[in-house]
């Protein structure tokens, strides 16, 4: 009888530690998850939003949290990132610049399709319903060749007669399929596991394999199955696990099935053998070891890996996006739960809304005796009935008026008009703790000025701009690591082929060529180096910015005419120098961004004009410098013209000149004499009015005289003087 081996303790207690840690760094983020899910469930209405407060009912009635996320989103992300990658310095080097175009050209080909667009919006999505958003990369191939010939089958059939189970029974079968002794499965070391020589496996009677399509991808990680390690920074954590879930048939493609056995007993083995569930664990990067473990919720090592991508900072994700972070703690907080509880007073107020609108209807109550008068209050619009003994009814007291009461709808209308404008003012509070400000919106007042509105756009999302760069950050990280990946896996032929850089030694290549293609080669296989010299960023991802940028440029083009008419005659003259001319439009142009290859141009004149310039002027009759030309008569006679009819136009305009100052001084005197002729006109009537006041006293003294001799008293008149 064979001595079968123990299980391996050691593998199981490492298997058991790791889910330890994932299970510590879940309960030092159970209340951010809690608070998590509660808002994704208040997001889809599949619930209520909390399970202790019964008064808001099962589902929101106005989901502002909705209406938010579905707004920022947009706002933050619509457009694809594109990257742009130049030589940092933007030196000379003929090797950096072919380069930094090979890395653009094969970046752009990996996001092709939106590709990368749609998992950034599914982290924003995140990131802003949950509180942490994540994008994974990872690295695929093909592996073609190696492919059996009809020899190879008829052999493979012959050995399947031979061996068949020869009556085993089937847990005998399963047991030994998890033997140690047994060959490791096809592709078990994982990706990048080749013989060194471009081919993978070594399979003696086969055609070589060869890896083929390589191609990145990309996958939004939900906020749910992804925990790390603890630290302060995110450069500094440890390990990061990915929560997985792999069907039962899939386990021999996945997993390494020797590894798996060599933790198990016979017992175990059976057992799993006959468990048909889906293998559910955590994908565990440990940066200490820089290696990938797959590890079952029981803490089984399903397989082990070497490092796969070969990334400078070994995650294959970059830094988490998360709107709201706190100096030294890693842990996310949950953006609705900042206003949580003006979203819950929110809906009440919704709530108490619809149950009074609800309410509001055309009832009320009449005599029991009055029987005609039911049909009377269920008319339609523009019916009318007859009424038995009208007459009676309208000799009555109040007639019939008086017979029906109505439901006192009024009263409804007073408390649903104060409830719609403590709603208003509800969700402008909510407004302003989330900061989507009413020109991100939509919405704008039709008062408001252009440059207000305009103000509105600038300051009022200042917030959301924070957020709009939060994404750009995580394109330009993920651009790095393709940066890092494409030279380290991707074969020289698919590059080539993929960015039409020839790459790969032809036989009509010159002496010069094969050297340029092996120092971009030597180049492309020094990352660090490469790093170093390939500046990678990512161009807007916002669409405004875009429109923002057309303009930007409108205005550069009106100012480099400009610029160039009024520079052109002072280098003619001599008083400033062509090469100091295109420094200066240079250095303008660089606050604009006008793309890389009109920066490149840029550059080049800077280069040309600075190489013109130090060359020394060569004297007449010599190579570098032409004869000088006797000008023809026509040509002289063509000058003088020219000369004559540009004197004539200085003059005319100096004509013109001088007639508009000779109408603008005579309409300056003009103005002034008939200011003069005004203040004439109104002393004149100053004068009169004094002169009729004057009379107007001398009268009332000679009455007051006469009175006074014939030895009465008059009164004054009452009549005021005129002023």
């Amino acid at each position: 009888m064979t001595k079968r081996a123990l299980p391996d303790k050691k593998l199981r207690q490492e298997g058991e530690r790791w889910i330890s840690r994932i299970k510590a760094a879940e309960r030092l983020e159970k209340d951010w998850l809690d608070d998590a899910a509660k808002a994704v469930r208040a997001y889809t209405n599949e619930e209520k939003a909390e399970n202790d407060e019964k008064t808001l009912g099962s589902r929101y009635d106005f989901n502002i949290l909705f209406a938010n996320v579905e707004t920022i989103v947009p706002a933050v992300i619509n457009s694809p990132p594109v990257p742009d990658i130049r030589r940092r310095f933007n030196d000379p080097d003929p090797a950096a610049r072919i380069v930094a175009d090979l890395m653009e050209r094969a970046i752009s080909v990996q996001i092709d399709d939106s590709r990368l667009q749609i998992e950034l919006e599914a982290g924003a999505q995140d990131s802003f319903l949950a509180g942490r958003g994540l994008v994974r990369m990872k690295f695929k191939s093909d592996i073609v060749g190696g492919e059996p010939d009809h020899r190879d089958i008829a052999d493979a059939a012959d050995t399947a007669v031979d061996g068949a189970d020869n009556g085993r029974q089937p847990e005998e079968i399963g047991a030994a399929i998890f033997d140690e002794e047994a060959d490791a499965l096809p592709g078990s070391a994982g990706i990048g596991g080749n013989n060194g020589d471009g081919n993978v496996g070594n399979n003696p009677g086969l055609a070589p394999e060869r890896v083929e399509n390589e191609r990145i991808c990309f996958e939004a990680v939900s906020w749910k199955d992804y925990r790390h390690g603890p630290a302060k920074r995110w450069e500094d954590r440890q390990w990061d696990a990915f929560r997985f879930v792999i069907p039962k048939e899939d386990e021999a493609e996945s997993f390494d099935a020797g590894l798996i056995g060599s933790q198990f007993d016979d017992s175990e083995k059976n057992d799993w053998s006959k468990n048909e569930d889906d293998i559910c664990g955590w994908e565990v990067w440990c940066r200490k070891t820089r290696k990938v473990k797959f590890i079952g919720d029981n803490g089984i090592i399903l397989k082990e890996i070497d490092d796969p991508l070969g990334l400078k900072d070994f995650f294959p994700i970059p830094t988490p996006m998360q709107p709201i972070e706190l100096t030294g703690r890693l842990k996310p907080v949950n953006p609705f739960s900042i206003y949580r509880k003006l979203a819950d007073q929110l809906d009440t107020i919704t709530k108490r809304i619809d149950v009074l609108t609800k309410a509001m209807k055309v009832k009320g109550w009449y005599s029991g005796e009055a029987g005609d008068l039911k049909s009377l209050l269920a008319l339609e619009d523009n019916e009318f009935v007859p009424i038995d003994n009208a007459e009676l009814w309208a000799k009555s007291q109040g007639g019939i008026a008086a017979a029906i009461a109505f439901w006192p709808v009024e009263k409804f209308i007073a408390v649903l008009r104060e409830l719609y404008v403590d709603r208003d003012q509800t969700k402008q509070a909510i407004y302003e703790i989330t900061g989507i400000s009413d020109i991100a919106r939509g919405a704008t007042a039709a008062s408001e000025t252009a440059t207000a509105q305009s103000i509105k756009s600038q300051w009022g999302s200042l917030r959301i701009q924070k957020m709009q760069r939060m994404m750009e950050r995580c394109a330009r990280d993920l651009f790095v690591m393709m940066s890092q990946v494409i030279p380290r896996l991707f074969s020289l032929q698919t590059l080539e082929e993929m960015t039409g850089i020839a790459l790969l030694p032809a036989p009509n290549d010159t002496p010069e060529q094969q050297q340029a293609k092996q120092a971009v080669i030597a180049l492309l296989r020094r990352p660090l180096s490469a790093y170093y010299r390939i500046d990678v960023e990512s161009d807007s991802t916002i669409r405004a910015d875009l429109t923002r940028q057309k303009q930007e440029v409108s205005q550069f083009l009106q100012g480099a005419s400009a610029y160039f008419a009024a520079v052109a005659p002072l280098v003619q003259q001599g008083a400033l120098p062509a090469d100091a001319a295109v420094e200066i439009f240079a250095a303008t142009s660089r606050m604009f961004n006008l793309g890389k290859s009109v920066e490149d141009t840029l550059e080049k004149m800077v280069t040309d004009a600075r190489a013109k310039a130090e060359q020394p002027p060569a004297p007449p009759g010599q190579p570098g410098r032409p004869e000088p030309q006797q000008p023809t008569p026509a040509e002289v006679e063509a000058a003088i013209r020219t000369q004559a009819a540009q004197q004539e136009e200085q003059r005319r305009n100096a004509e013109f000149q001088a007639r508009m100052q000779r109408e603008a001084a005579k309409a300056g005197v003009e103005g002034q004499k008939a200011e003069r002729e005004l203040a004439i006109k109104l002393l004149e009537e100053e004068l009169k009015r004094l002169e009729i006041q004057e009379k107007q006293l001398a009268v009332r003294m000679k009455q007051i005289e006469l009175t006074a001799k014939a030895g009465g008293i008059v009164q004054p008149p009452i009549q005021e003087m005129a002023p």
